[in-house]
């Protein structure tokens, strides 16, 4: 992804929208692409943008999931809908959008992830790589202990990499925040950065960990450090519109993606503590990437 391309156009749109007239696009410095918005049972990963923040407007444009909300100093926030194929329709919509102006913007990732157990809850991840879990080859057990996966010899895809020049400046900036530690957690959270592992496959389990470990290594971006289901939709999107550069995934994990100690993977995965430290680790990655965000505006 680095090195794209910004899309042409002229100059970019005041930023401040209240003057703005309806056939002039809404030209923002940042987006914000949660998951999610009224997902059951869990909290909003789009409410907490909305506890310090007035978005004076609204936009309902076609492929959104949700309307389009919009602040007067360029900040943007629309769910995008859980899994790849929801992310990249809303990416895609917004980039093709005559309504909207992401020229300049920062498009920004923002929610909650499984990871490996040496992760403590409320850990905060800023991706360099994303490695797409479905962009594989998968067979039959062979019996001999071998893993059952192969990369695609098609695709030539699998793994993307962020702006480095981006990923450090995210980096610098998040050194000023403070975590709050979970409740399920032995250790501290910190802020780290690695490979983000995406599939629309909801997993979990020691096998299946390793597996995804032989894939990362395979792609020499091993170990990953958070899985989740959307990002390599969102940036293939960006892609194909020039916009892949000004992209960051911020991802706080919630879960680990393993079960531990006797405890079978159904067990593990369906115990009333898995989602324990989802509020933390949403809170982590909203306070690392409205630091993030912040930057982008005046």
């Amino acid at each position: 992804m680095a090195g794209a391309e910004d899309c042409e156009g002229g100059d970019p749109t005041p930023f401040d929208f209240r003057g703005r007239s309806d056939d002039m696009p809404i030209a923002l410095r940042a987006l914000v692409l949660p998951a999610f918005d009224d997902l059951e049972g869990v909290p909003s990963e789009a409410e907490p943008w909305r506890h310090d923040r007035e978005f004076e407007g609204a936009i309902d444009l076609p492929g959104l999931s949700a309307p389009l909300q919009y602040t007067d100093d360029g900040l943007g926030l629309v769910p995008t809908g859980i899994g790849k194929t929801a992310a990249a329709t809303t990416t895609a919509s917004l980039c093709a959008s005559e309504a909207v102006d992401l020229g300049e913007a920062l498009v920004c990732s923002v929610g909650v992830a499984g990871g490996p157990p040496e992760l403590p809850a409320g850990s905060v991840v800023l991706a360099d790589r994303l490695l797409d879990w479905d962009d594989k080859c998968r067979f039959d057990p062979d019996g001999d202990g071998s893993v059952p996966i192969a990369v695609d010899p098609y695709t030539d895809r699998g793994a993307f990499e962020f702006d480095p020049e981006l990923v450090s400046r995210a980096e610098s900036l998040a050194e000023g925040v403070t975590l709050r530690g979970a409740e399920s957690a032995d250790a501290a959270p910190k802020v780290l950065t690695g490979t983000n592992l995406c599939g629309d496959e909801l997993w979990h389990g020691r096998r299946l960990a390793e597996e995804a470990s032989w894939l990362a290594a395979e792609h020499g971006c091993e170990p990953y450090l958070v899985t989740e289901m959307e990002d390599v939709g969102t940036a293939s999107a960006l892609a194909r519109f020039g916009h892949a550069d000004r992209y960051l995934s911020v991802r706080g994990v919630s879960n680990h993606d393993r079960q531990s100690g006797g405890e079978s993977a159904r067990e593990s995965f369906f115990t009333s503590g898995f989602e324990a430290g989802f509020e933390t680790g949403l809170e982590n990655a909203v306070a690392v990437a409205r630091a993030i965000v912040d930057d982008q505006l005046p």
